[in-house]
């Protein structure tokens, strides 16, 4: 008996996997009436998708699209849970590094347009794909930079020397008064200090596991640089450096400096800050600024979607060059197509730090890096021994599947 429960079990487990083998190989369109259901974040971001699908639908009188609110950093644990339900979306966005995930667990389709992706910066064309195939649909580039109040400080610094300079004459513990802010125990920003020293996290593609570089000479060197600015720059434990409070800070004028991304410039105009944004501070002997994570965000058409081609030209439509242009005049992301130009004064401190970005990798270890090293840049900041905590880290990233 317990044997025929595991093969019931078993096929039960395979029957999706089989239909959805035969929707990726069906090319057709739905014949009667056909929802979309989309899921993107919100604000600018929802605004775009809402416009782009009164536009599409006036050329596709049988689609009706929905938008559902789902943050893109949370699409993916959301399709895995949503998508064999049937309640999932259709198309959805979700930041490059998602794809290994997305693509392993048979969440996604591949688009299978051979002449899509050579219409993108190399970036995005690399952030797409996925042993050697295209899934995702580009729709913004964007990185972390320096945001500064320019009636706190109108020049921005050009190097962490220059930082820390500022700060001893602008920093008031008593008022909580900061020099420069940014979530001290997130590892998407503090990949900068990593790198600082040349560590590449999955070697110099990104994508060898075995090369994670975590513990290595220049990180140790990176983390005892990053450690040793908490009591020159900001003398506050990891608990309390939350996005809220690093954003609230820099709102208020507590904080003359935050690091932080392109989501935040729409706040900002509308807060009616003076601000401006610039490349990242270099590192003392080094003549270009850190190097920071890019990120692509990408549409996805979901593996579960009854209706793979309508979805697939609404992802499409997306990513078209008009499209991508009015998306930049509501989110002010940068397009990530060739043929886009931008000359918008926030905008192009964030492009200048694309140039010294790299691609967050995109294999499934990805995973294990966030939470290894997030409690690894933790400890670190509070006082941990570096060599350590890097070691430990490396341990988790060694076992990671």
């Amino acid at each position: 008996m317990k044997k025929l429960v595991c093969a019931v079990t078993a096929l039960a487990l395979l029957a999706p996997i089989n239909m959805f083998a035969a929707r990726k190989t069906s090319s057709k369109k739905s014949s009667g009436k056909v929802t979309l259901k989309v899921w993107e974040s919100d604000d600018s971001a929802r605004k775009y998708v809402e416009w782009a699908a009164k536009e599409f639908m006036k050329t596709h009188k049988n689609v009706k699209i929905e938008y559902e609110h789902v943050e893109s950093t949370d699409a993916r644990a959301k399709i895995e849970l949503d998508g064999p339900a049937g309640v999932g979306a259709d198309v959805f966005v979700a930041p490059h590094d998602h794809i290994g995930a997305l693509v392993n667990g048979g969440h996604v389709l591949e688009n299978e347009n051979k002449d899509f992706i050579g219409q993108f910066v190399n970036a995005a064309q690399v952030a797409s794909q996925y042993n050697g195939k295209v899934y995702g649909y580009p729709i913004g580039i964007e990185t972390y930079a320096l945001f500064y109040n320019k009636d706190l400080i109108p020049n921005p610094p050009k190097t962490w020397d220059d930082v820390i300079k500022f700060a001893k004459t602008f920093n008031n513990a008593a008022e909580r008064k900061y020099a420069l802010v940014w979530p001290v125990s997130d590892g998407y920003y503090d990949y900068m200090f990593m790198s600082s020293y040349g560590a590449q996290l999955f070697g110099p593609n990104g994508n060898d596991r075995r090369q994670h570089n975590i513990n290595s000479e220049n990180a140790v060197k990176g983390l005892q640089y990053f450690q040793g600015l908490r009591k020159q720059i900001l003398d506050v434990p990891s608990a309390d450096m939350t996005g809220d409070f690093c954003d609230s800070s820099f709102t208020q004028g507590k904080a003359a400096m935050l690091i932080t991304g392109p989501w935040k410039t729409e706040t900002l105009t509308r807060l009616k800050m003076n601000f401006g944004i610039a490349t990242l501070p270099a590192f003392p002997g080094q003549d270009k600024p850190a190097t920071s994570f890019s990120g692509v965000r990408l549409a996805f058409v979901s593996a579960y979607t009854e209706h793979p081609t309508e979805a697939a030209e609404f992802a499409d439509f997306l990513t078209q060059k008009a499209n991508l242009e009015k998306r930049f005049d509501l989110t002010k992301q940068i397009p990530p197509r060739k043929d886009i130009k931008t000359n918008d004064p926030l905008s192009n401190g964030i492009l200048e730090q694309t140039y010294y970005a790299v691609p967050m990798p995109t294999i499934p270890q990805m995973n294990t890096y966030w939470s290894a090293m997030g409690s690894a840049y933790s400890g670190i900041w509070d006082g941990d021994d570096v060599v350590t905590d890097l070691n430990s880290a490396a341990a988790a990233m060694d076992s990671a599947k």
